[in-house]
């Protein structure tokens, strides 16, 4: 399993990371606490509670294509 912190201030930035993984046909899951959703799904990724961390789920690493399209709403690793 891969996970990536994802962050997101806003209604409109959910609508982005959105927009980008909708470009890609990897199984994704967006996990807030306890709660996931198909990161495919627009009604499942707007019910996420952006003031809680946000974790993109995938079965496996994604390419470097992939990594570059969502860069800008990965935090760092420490």
């Amino acid at each position: 399993m891969y996970t990536l912190p994802i962050s997101v201030i806003n209604k409109n930035g959910l609508m982005e990371i959105f927009e980008t993984l909708s470009h890609f046909s990897y199984q994704m899951m967006l996990r807030n606490g306890d709660y996931s959703v198909d990161a495919h799904s627009l009604i499942g990724v707007f019910s996420l509670d952006i003031r809680k961390p946000i974790e993109l789920i995938m079965d496996h690493e994604p390419d470097e294509e992939f990594l570059e399209a969502v860069a800008k709403f990965t935090l760092s690793r420490v």
